[in-house]
């Protein structure tokens, strides 16, 4: 199994533009042919160049997760490539603390979609 993917940098490129960071996300994850089954994504954008997929199982516990480098346009799909922390902080807000590559992200963290089930991922 690849745990780097490249994406097609146009096709990113124009759903962001027509359909915004969601749908290049969701591009993203398609584009990664993910290799096991899910329910569902909770999506979280990490500042202004990564975004984490969360899958989920039926009953919502995790499965696993994908790091969507939005900058550089790779997802990585190796969950030990990579370790995010979300912790909330005082009056609603979400920090994160992301580990890659040996480098050291953190900042705010927004929930962009707390669902979005299989079957509009996996079209």
């Amino acid at each position: 199994m690849e745990s780097r993917v490249e994406l097609h940098k146009d096709i990113i490129e124009e759903k962001k533009r027509k359909k915004g960071l969601l749908e290049a996300i969701k591009e993203a994850i398609r584009e990664s042919k993910p290799d096991f089954k899910f329910a569902g994504v909770t999506i979280f954008e990490l500042g202004k160049e990564h975004a984490v997929a969360l899958f989920l199982d039926e009953e919502e516990n995790p499965i696993t997760d994908m790091l969507i480098d939005i900058k550089k346009d790779i997802t990585i799909k190796n969950p030990k490539e990579f370790r995010v922390k979300i912790k909330p902080e005082p009056q609603g807000m979400l920090h994160y603390e992301l580990y890659e590559d040996g480098k050291t992200y953190e900042g705010k963290a927004y929930l962009l979609t707390p669902w979005i089930p299989y079957d509009e991922i996996i079209k």
